[in-house]
């Protein structure tokens, strides 16, 4: 059971409020995404003279400057020709294997290469499982440019030919221009394998039609580009279109780290390619190229992708792993042991990599600019996940077996351990072979700041934040979702020291903006329960042409999620302690939280306790006089007040309106103007209603609620302390509060409040170990029936949870623990006597307790959360 909540990231773009169910059907996931970049996708037009990549790849393969030779000069052993057709064939008739040939027909304007142009003949059943989307124009056997020849060619699929082919024109390119190889650090191969079978590496299956990885098991989380093969032409909403869209989605996904993800659109009989670009910010498409009229530019684009530095398909160059990494994941909930907050445990490794400065010679910013506020090109990162037993891919043989005379053998790939980031290559170089032998798999249960377990991993990578390089031990939260801020969170050490890094994609450009979160946190300092920032980092590159900007802070101390409370008293006490730190902020700052949500309440462990804390400030505010704020940050759904929600509804509502008045009053416009009939282009975001920036009223008393509903969640969606997941409940209460409709979200939760035979449905739901807090829940949603109307103090809401903490007994963890020895003794010694009586000897049957508690195990253990 994962959760993900999409909190309110964007003023301009509503849809950005609902939240991401956790889906894993294909048309679903589809559906999803295409909506999370309505009014998010640009279209970039022809190419102008000066920029024959457009303005989009120009600044994407910025990095990558070695000369490329022109098409016609590239040759390949005829042999090495895997796919022919009657033209190749007449034409170098009696050649033989040995024989270099030109790779591009210059008169012909073709490659000498049978690549597909007719649709495959079983498109209708060639996709099958969680493709079968009627999008398997590219997969399966089919005619090739003109008429084809031999078994292999009738053997082989669409995807199979142009994995062959792209290897094979990486080969030649090589060949040609020896610097290509000397500057890559692993060999990146395209295959079609995942064409077949979904690719593994997450529970959405899809079947990329081609992927580049430099991975022998290619899967989501080491694949650097994928590509999709459509006979039919482009359309923007086409299924190749919402396809692609998931395919980024879980790209960004499950490297986390990355900063764009690439999928590249062979469309039009196959013979037109343009580049889709994925990010934080929405996406944008390149233009199209003909990849036989135009082969200089599409070898150049093949070879940035396959040649270039990691920073050209996407990748952060100032993260670095040295090992397998995984993002977060919810399924080993139950393997963590927290400690107290404490310096991290010196470590052999550490002495030579975990300096406070490092010593890399980072570039000089050529504006004069110190490094900690710009960043330079640097080789980007990787991370891979090597887990997966697929097949290699499929087009290695033609890439590898190539003449050594004419095709020098490329570099050996990378060991799935090694340094895969050469910016931090000579920091980790530094570290003993012994350190890069085990595989990291970093989960947790949610976001949080949650601190290294006595399981803790050894370091597995480098991050960057100004002139410092810290040690990463743990990934351990990673945000899903294409639009959005894109927050990572590390748990590094820097000498000794143990800190979070928060890594996230700022909206806008103004400081005042995107150092909102820092200025908060310094106004706040020292204020008990608030993360205390240590340092920050804005990279000034990243706010080139994009509408967000790339920040770091470094913060202290670590603590644990709320859900991840001990005993009843410890998570009653935490909610207590979060409503004094809001009173506070609001009482001694004039601060307002605005987001007060699971995710962002923790419980820290101090010497002599403890205690509440509350983290993410990013969307806090300065109070203002009319309470009115920007509709951006001001809450997460499932936690947002009946009040607020309420208000985005009204505003959803009159933006559809809008929009649908605006395409009304089009449509007769131009069916006013038929004089002559306009080729259609495709629909850019500037086609779309832009919605106004607007303003929601907003009080401490909201986020008063919210906390209550991060109370309810936990009650009904976990079963027992240290974050004991519930197996799931149909139709449950917080199930209707996560509702993808804002309207029936806000209709749901008013109704709550609203009708009394609520409360009961309520109590119901609650599991029975937190029986003890129904009383508490009656309570406090007592209190807050009136909220909209009249809003609650802090004074009221702490009163309630006083009362009730003050009743809960101080040793439930020994008697939790006493009741649990008591029940297994007794399961044992049952299972013992009914071996000892049984006369013959029949299928051992486990007691009904010991198979609940397995189950229960198996549940926790499977089960998390993230958001």
């Amino acid at each position: 059971m994962a959760f993900f909540f999409r909190t309110v990231d964007n003023g301009i773009k509503l849809s950005s409020l609902l939240s991401i169910p956790d889906v894993t059907d294909v048309h679903t996931m589809n559906k999803i995404t295409s909506d999370e970049l309505n009014r998010l996708v640009t279209h970039e037009g022809s190419p102008k003279a000066s920029q024959p990549l457009g303005h989009l790849l120009s600044k994407i393969f910025q990095s990558f400057t070695v000369p490329l030779p022109d098409v016609f000069s590239l040759k390949i052993p005829f042999g090495k020709i895997l796919y022919r057709n009657q033209r190749i064939n007449e034409k170098f008739s009696g050649t033989s294997p040995d024989t270099l040939v030109p790779l591009y027909d210059t008169e012909a304007k073709a490659w000498n290469w049978a690549l597909p142009v007719d649709p495959p003949k079983n498109a209708s059943s060639s996709r099958s499982g969680a493709d079968s989307e009627g999008e398997s124009e590219g997969e399966s056997e089919g005619e090739s440019e003109g008429e084809s020849e031999g078994d292999d060619m009738q053997k082989a699929t669409h995807e199979e030919i142009f994995a062959a082919f792209l290897n094979a024109l990486a080969g030649c390119l090589a060949a040609s221009q020896p610097k290509l190889v000397e500057m890559r650090f692993a060999t990146s191969t395209w295959s079609a394998a995942s064409a077949q079978k979904a690719l593994p590496g997450s529970d959405i299956k899809r079947k990329p039609d081609l992927v580049l990885s430099d991975d022998i098991s290619a899967k989501w989380g080491n694949i650097r580009v994928s590509a999709e093969l459509t006979h039919s032409r482009y359309r923007p909403a086409m299924r190749l279109g919402k396809a692609a869209d998931t395919h980024a989605y879980i790209m960004m996904s499950e490297q986390p780290w990355r900063r764009f993800a690439l999928i590249l659109s062979f469309t039009d009989e196959y013979r037109h390619l343009r580049v889709l670009m994925y990010d934080h910010s929405g996406g944008a498409v390149s233009p199209r190229f003909d990849i036989y009229q135009q082969p200089d530019i599409f070898s150049h684009i093949i070879a940035a992708i396959n040649f270039g530095s990691l920073e050209c398909v996407g990748y952060d160059p100032t993260v670095s792993f040295s090992k397998i990494v995984s993002p977060p994941r919810f399924k080993d909930i139950n393997c963590y042991r927290p400690i107290r907050n404490a310096p991290a445990r010196p470590s052999t490794t550490d002495c030579t990599v975990a300096v406070s400065t490092s010593s890399l010679p980072f570039p000089e910013d050529p504006d004069g600019v110190s490094s900690s506020d710009a960043l330079e090109s640097v080789v980007a990162s990787d991370s891979s996940d090597s887990d997966s037993t697929e097949e290699g891919p499929s087009g290695s043989a033609t890439h590898y077996s190539m003449d050594e005379e004419h095709f020098p053998p490329p570099s050996l790939p990378v060991h799935p351990t090694a340094t895969r980031s050469a910016p931090l290559l000579s920091l980790a170089s530094q570290m003993p072979q012994a350190e890069m032998t085990e595989s990291i798999y970093s989960v947790t249960p949610l976001p949080s700041q949650f601190p290294y377990s006595a399981q803790s991993p050894e370091p597995c990578g480098k991050i960057r934040v100004g002139q410092k390089v810290y040690t990463i031990r743990r990934i351990i939260f990673a945000s899903r979702g294409l639009v959005g801020r894109g927050t990572v969170c590390y748990l590094a050490t820097l000498d000794d020291e143990d800190y979070i890094i928060k890594d996230h994609w700022v909206v806008g450009k103004d400081d005042n903006v995107v150092l909102n979160e820092i200025k908060m946190l310094e106004l706040m300092d020292g204020l008990p329960g608030v993360p205390k920032l240590v340092d920050h980092w804005k990279e000034r590159r990243s706010t080139r042409g994009t509408s967000r900007t790339h920040v770091r802070l470094v913060l202290k101390p670590c603590g644990r999620p709320l859900h991840m409370f001990r005993t009843l008293k410890e998570f009653v006490r935490a909610l207590r302690d979060i409503v004094k730190i809001q009173q506070a902020a609001v009482e001694e700052h004039q601060i307002l939280h605005r987001d007060c949500s699971l995710n962002n309440t923790m419980i820290l462990d101090e010497p002599e306790g403890s205690e509440g804390f509350l983290i993410d400030w990013e969307f806090a505010v300065r109070i203002a006089s009319d309470h009115k704020y920007p509709i951006g940050g001001t809450g997460t759904v499932p936690f947002m007040s009946r009040g607020l929600l309420n208000q985005y509804a009204v505003l959803q509502q009159e933006a559809d309106l809008e929009s649908k008045r605006k395409k009304t009053a089009k449509k007769k416009e131009t069916r006013g103007h038929n004089s002559v009939d306009k080729p259609k282009t495709p629909k850019s975001s500037s086609d779309s209603l832009a919605l106004p920036v607007s303003y929601v009223i907003q009080g401490y008393a909201d986020d008063l609620e919210s906390l209550f509903f991060v109370f309810a969640w936990v009650c009904i969606k976990f079963c027992g302390p240290n974050g004991m997941v519930r197996e799931r409940l149909p139709n449950s209460l917080v199930d209707r509060w996560t509702s993808l409709d804002l309207g029936s979200c806000a209709a749901f939760k008013i109704t709550f409040f609203a009708y009394p035979g609520e409360e009961k449905r309520l109590t119901d739901q609650f599991h029975p170990y937190f029986k003890q807090l129904i009383p508490l829940a009656v309570e406090w949603r007592r209190v807050l029936v009136d909220n909209m109307i009249h809003p609650v103090t802090f004074d009221t809401i702490l009163a309630v949870l006083n009362s009730h903490l003050d009743k809960l007994p101080d040793d439930e963890e020994l008697v939790s623990a006493v009741d649990m020895l008591r029940n297994d003794a007794a399961i044992l010694t049952k299972h013992v006597k009914g071996k000892q009586i049984a006369s013959d000897p029949p299928s051992v049957v486990a007691p009904k307790r010991q198979k609940s508690h397995h189950s229960d195990t198996e549940s926790d253990s499977a089960s998390g959360s993230d958001a």
